[in-house]
């Protein structure tokens, strides 16, 4: 398996260059460990991608709107969006379309879809992704 480099500022993330971006800060800065994660996954782990604090604020945003609607008692169907991590997940790890599913699953929620069951779904991310709610 070859994972992608990591860069910052249009550059390799690199020690010598003192410009690495440490999970351990972030986390001493107050930021969640879930959003990192989310951040992360948010590129195919097999290409090359750059770290922002605009990656970063995309997948808090993500996560709050997740934590959100899975509080939700009345939420879209979920058995459909497991099925569709479980296929993301199964192809090469293909997080990204994960979350992109996890985001259209927030919009039909919040367009008032119901009949799903939200603790399946917070239970298939925390299994599939590691996003624990």
């Amino acid at each position: 398996m070859h994972a992608g480099m990591i860069g910052y500022d249009g550059e390799k993330m690199s020690k010598s260059k003192g410009n690495l971006v440490l999970v351990s800060t972030l986390v001493a800065q107050g930021t969640d460990p879930m959003a990192i994660r989310c951040a992360l996954m948010s590129s195919h782990y097999s290409q090359d991608r750059m770290w922002s604090s605009a990656v970063l604020q995309e997948a808090e945003n993500l996560l709050e709107r997740l934590r959100r609607n899975l509080s939700r008692e009345e939420v879209a169907p979920t058995s459909g969006v497991v099925q569709l991590l479980i296929a993301a997940i199964s192809h090469d790890l293909d997080t990204p379309s994960a979350l992109k599913a996890l985001e259209l699953w927030c919009e039909e929620t919040e367009s008032g879809l119901t009949g799903g069951k939200p603790g399946e779904l917070s239970r298939a991310i925390d299994s599939l992704l590691g996003i624990a709610f």
